[in-house]
C-alpha cells in the first residue's frame, strides 16, 4: 500500500515537474514540493473536489461495468475479444454520440451532450468498458482452461465427479484473473478517461490535465501560479482514483481467489 501512493507521488512528481519547461530543472525539482503542498490548498481543493466527483463515477463507472460485460464476454469469440481490446475509447466515444445524434435529429430531439446527462454517462462508461473488458475476458478465459486442463480437475473427473461441477471450480480458480487484470488496466484508464474528457471538455479531472498539457506545445505555453495549483491537485486526485480502482480490483481478486491464505 505505502509503495502504491509512493508510485503514485513520484508518477505526479514527474509530470509535475516536466511541464514547468520554461523553468530549469533545478528550479523545477526544488518547487516541487510547494507546489503539491500549494494544489492542497482550500482556495482549490473545492473546484477539484466537484471535477473529482464527475471523473470518479466515470472511472469507476468504467470498471464496475467491465467487470460486468467480462464476465459475459467470456465464452464471446477470440477474433471479436481481439478487435474489442484494439479499439480506443475515443473511437467507440465518438460512435455513440454520432449514433445518438443521428437517432435524436431523425427523431427531432435536443441531444443531451451534458457531463451528468444518463445519455453521455452511459456512452463515457461503456467507451471505458469495453477494451479492458474484452482483455480481462481473454486473460479469464485462458486462466479458465488452464484450470480445466490442470492435474485437479484430471483427478476430479477420474473420481467421478460431473463436469459440470468441475467447470464451475475451474471458473472459481480464474475469477481472480479477471479483477487482477482489471486492477492492472484501472492507472491506464485514466489516460482515456483524460483524452475523452479534453475531447468533450466536460469539466473533470481530465479535461484540466489535458488543457494543460496542450498548452506545452503552445510558443507561450507557461504553467504558473494558480494554473500550476490547479493542475497539481487535479492530477494527483486523477491519480488517486486509478489507484482506488486498482486497491479496489486487487481487494476482489485477494478475496475471490479459492487458495489458503498464504498459498503460493
Amino acid at each position: 500500500m505505502r509503495l502504491g501512493l509512493l508510485a503514485l507521488l513520484g508518477w505526479h512528481a514527474v509530470l509535475v515537474v516536466g511541464v514547468q519547461r520554461h523553468l530549469p530543472l533545478p528550479e523545477r525539482l526544488l518547487s516541487y514540493p510547494a507546489t503539491l503542498v500549494a494544489g492542497l490548498s482550500p482556495e482549490v481543493l473545492p473546484a477539484v473536489t466537484e471535477a473529482a466527483l464527475l471523473s470518479g463515477t466515470y472511472l469507476l463507472g468504467g470498471l464496475a461495468l467491465a467487470w460486468v460485460l467480462a464476465a459475459g464476454l467470456r465464452r464471446a469469440p477470440l477474433g471479436l475479444l481481439w478487435l474489442l481490446e484494439t479499439v480506443p475509447p475515443f473511437l467507440l466515444l465518438l460512435l455513440g454520440v454520432a449514433l445518438g445524434l443521428a437517432v435524436t435529429l431523425w427523431r427531432g430531439w435536443d441531444f443531451p451532450l451534458t457531463p451528468w446527462s444518463p445519455l453521455m454517462l452511459t456512452f463515457i462508461v461503456a467507451s471505458l468498458a469495453w477494451p479492458v473488458a474484452a482483455r480481462a475476458a481473454v486473460q479469464t478465459r485462458a486462466a479458465y482452461l488452464e484450470a480445466l486442463a490442470a492435474d485437479h480437475s484430471r483427478t476430479a473427473r477420474a473420481m467421478g465427479l460431473p463436469e459440470g461441477q468441475i467447470q464451475r471450480r475451474a471458473l472459481g480458480v480464474a475469477r481472480p484473473v479477471q479483477a487482477t487484470t482489471l486492477a492492472g488496466d484501472a492507472l491506464g484508464l485514466t489516460l482515456s478517461l483524460t483524452i475523452l474528457e479534453g475531447l468533450l471538455h466536460f469539466p473533470g479531472l481530465g479535461d484540466t490535465v489535458s488543457l494543460a498539457v496542450q498548452g506545452q506545445f503552445s510558443e507561450s505555453g507557461q504553467l504558473e501560479g494558480d494554473r500550476l495549483m490547479v493542475f497539481s491537485s487535479s492530477l494527483l486526485a486523477l491519480l488517486m482514483l486509478g489507484g482506488l480502482g486498482h486497491v479496489i480490483l486487487r481487494g476482489v481478486a485477494a478475496r475471490l481467489d479459492p487458495r489458503p491464505v498464504g498459498a503460493e
